[in-house]
C-alpha cells in the first residue's frame, strides 16, 4: 500500500508537470500559426508564468519527496527505477536554475521567436542581434547553474540529449565532415548533373499541401488525433498523445520541400502519436530524447519517402494532384530526390550534404556559448563557414545566419541532435531491414504499416523507460555509430549519378 501511495503521488505531481507543459506547447503552437501579430508581448508574460508554476512544481518539496521514496522502493531494472531516473533528471535541472531565470528564459524565447521572424522577413540581422545576445546571456547563465564547474555547451546539449558531450561529438563530425566533403566533391567533379525539372514548374501550395496530407496518412498519421498547419518554420508539437499538430511551409516552383517536409513531421508525429496510453502524464511517458525523436523524422522522411518503393505507389497520387504537369515516371524522377549538390537552406539540403549544414552550426554555436566568439560575430562567420564546408556564401542573412528558429528560442545544443538522428535513423532502418526484408515491394503496394508497427514495438511504446543508448543497442545489436549511415549516402550517390560510381567508390575506398 505504501509503494503504491508514493506511486500515485509521484504520478498526480508530474501529470501537473505535464500539464502546465502542454499549455505552453499550445501557446507554442498558436504563436506560430495563428496568433494576431500584435499578441506577442501579452504572450511572452503567460509563457513566463507557466514556465514558473512549472519551475515550482518540479523542484518542490512534494516533489523531491515523492521521488525520493519512490527510489528506495525501485529495484535496479524496474519499471519505477526508469520512471524515478527520467523525473530526477527534470527535477536536478529544476532545483539548479532560480525560478527567476526559468521565468526570463521563456519571456525571452517568446520574444525572441517574434524578433527572429522579423528579422528574417527582412534579412537584417541587426534587427535580430538583441534578442539573440539576451538568449546566449541567459543560456550560459542557466548553464552555470546546471553545472558550475563543468563545460557550458554541454550542460545544454544535455537537456536535448542526455548524456552527450562536445568532447564526444568533435571526432565524429570531424570524420562526417570529412567524408561527406569527399562524396560531395567527387560528384562536383564528375561534372554530372541530376536532371531536376521532374520536381520543379508550377505546383500550387493547396495541392501540395493536399499531397502531403494524403501520404502523411498513407504511412499512419492519424489525423483525428492530429493537425496539419502553416508557419514560417514546419514543426511537430504533440501536448497530448492525441493532439499532435504538425506544420508545414511550401515553395509554388518545387514541391519536394513542402512533401518531405511533412514526411518529417509526421515522422515525429507517428512517434508521438505511438507513445504508451498508460504511461501518459509520468515521467516516463515521452519520448525519450530529441535524437530518437529525430531518426523518425528522418526515417521516414529519407528512407521511405525518397525510397523508389514509396514512389512506385506515390506516383498516381502525385499525378492526380498536379495535373497538366510532366508524367515523369519513377527512374526519372528518383535522382531528383537524391541530388548531391551544395546549397544555402538546411531545411531543404539533400541528404548528402545535410550534416554539413550542422557542423557550421555545431561549431558556431558551441563557440558561442563558450565566449569565444559574441553574437555580433555570427554572420560573417556563418559565412565564412559556408564557404569553407560547402563552397557558397549566402547573398543575404535571411538565407544565411537567420534561416533557423532555433537561435531566436534559445535552443542551443540541438542542432547536433539533427545529425545523430540521422545515424540514428539509418541503423534503425537497416534493423528493420534484417528482421521484415526488403520493404520496396510492401512500400510499391502501400503497404506501410509494417514497418510502422516495427517501429511501434521497438521504439515509440518505450517512451522514456530506456535512454537513447540503450534503446539504439537494444533495436539495432550495437551502439550509435555513422556507418549505416554512410553506407546509404554512399549507395543513393551511386546509383543517382551512375556515370560517377566508379569515381565515388574509388575515392571513397581509402575511408571505408
Amino acid at each position: 500500500m505504501q509503494r503504491t501511495t508514493a506511486e500515485q503521488r509521484l504520478y498526480a505531481l508530474w501529470a501537473e508537470c505535464r500539464e502546465l507543459q502542454a499549455s505552453e506547447d499550445l501557446l507554442h503552437w498558436d504563436q506560430e500559426t495563428y496568433m494576431p501579430e500584435r499578441g506577442h508581448a501579452g504572450r511572452a508574460k503567460v509563457m513566463a508564468t507557466l514556465a514558473g508554476l512549472k519551475h515550482r512544481r518540479l523542484s518542490s518539496p512534494e516533489m523531491q519527496e515523492a521521488l525520493a521514496t519512490c527510489a528506495e522502493m525501485a529495484d535496479e531494472r524496474s519499471l519505477l527505477a526508469a520512471q524515478v531516473r527520467c523525473a530526477r533528471y527534470e527535477v536536478d535541472r529544476a532545483v539548479r536554475v532560480p525560478e527567476r531565470l526559468a521565468r526570463e528564459i521563456a519571456e525571452a524565447k517568446s520574444a525572441g521567436l517574434v524578433a527572429w521572424e522579423r528579422a528574417r522577413a527582412e534579412a537584417d540581422f541587426a534587427l535580430f542581434r538583441p534578442a539573440l545576445e539576451r538568449q546566449v546571456r541567459l543560456r550560459r547563465e542557466e548553464a552555470a547553474a546546471i553545472r558550475p564547474d563543468g563545460n557550458a555547451y554541454d550542460a545544454l546539449l544535455d537537456y536535448w540529449e542526455p548524456g552527450a558531450t562536445e568532447a564526444e561529438l568533435r571526432p565524429l563530425f570531424a570524420r562526417l565532415r570529412e567524408e561527406l566533403s569527399l562524396l560531395v566533391r567527387a560528384v562536383v567533379e564528375s561534372g554530372v548533373e541530376v536532371d531536376e525539372s521532374p520536381a520543379r514548374g508550377h505546383f500550387p501550395g493547396d495541392r501540395q499541401v493536399a499531397l502531403g496530407r494524403r501520404m502523411a496518412e498513407a504511412i499512419g498519421f492519424n489525423f483525428a488525433a492530429g493537425r496539419l498547419d502553416r508557419s514560417t518554420h514546419p514543426f511537430c508539437i504533440g501536448p497530448h498523445r492525441e493532439d499532435v499538430r504538425l506544420t508545414y511551409r511550401f515553395q509554388e516552383h518545387d514541391f519536394r520541400p513542402c512533401l518531405f517536409g511533412i514526411l518529417h513531421e509526421a515522422g515525429h508525429g507517428l512517434y508521438e502519436q505511438g507513445l504508451a496510453a498508460e504511461w501518459q502524464r509520468t515521467p516516463i511517458g515521452d519520448a525519450v530524447s530529441m535524437v530518437i525523436h529525430e531518426s523518425q523524422s528522418r526515417l521516414w522522411e529519407n528512407h521511405v519517402g525518397r525510397s523508389r518503393g514509396f514512389w512506385r505507389w506515390a506516383l498516381p497520387h502525385f499525378r492526380n494532384a498536379f495535373p497538366g504537369t510532366p508524367e515523369p515516371d519513377v527512374d526519372f524522377l528518383w535522382p531528383a530526390f537524391h541530388t548531391v549538390k551544395p546549397s544555402l537552406i538546411r531545411t531543404e539540403a539533400d541528404e548528402a550534404t545535410y550534416n554539413l549544414h550542422i557542423v557550421v552550426r555545431f561549431e558556431i554555436e558551441a563557440d558561442l556559448i563558450a565566449g569565444r566568439i559574441e553574437a555580433g560575430d555570427l554572420p560573417a562567420i556563418w559565412d565564412d563557414l559556408y564557404d569553407q564546408l560547402l563552397g557558397i556564401r549566402p547573398p543575404d542573412a535571411a538565407q544565411g545566419v537567420l534561416q533557423d528558429i532555433h537561435w531566436g528560442q534559445g535552443s542551443f545544443g540541438y542542432f547536433p541532435t539533427y545529425t545523430l538522428g540521422n545515424l540514428a535513423a539509418a541503423q534503425l532502418f537497416a534493423a528493420a531491414e534484417r528482421e521484415l526484408g526488403d520493404p520496396e515491394e510492401a512500400f510499391a503496394a502501400g503497404e506501410f504499416g509494417p514497418l510502422l508497427d516495427w517501429l511501434r514495438t521497438r521504439v515509440h511504446t518505450h517512451g522514456g523507460r530506456y535512454t537513447a543508448g540503450e534503446l539504439i543497442a537494444r533495436v539495432t545489436g550495437k551502439p550509435l555509430a555513422p556507418d549505416d549511415l554512410l553506407d546509404h549516402l554512399r549507395q543513393t550517390a551511386e546509383q543517382a549519378y551512375r556515370s560517377t560510381r566508379g569515381m565515388v567508390k574509388c575515392r571513397l575506398k581509402a575511408y571505408m
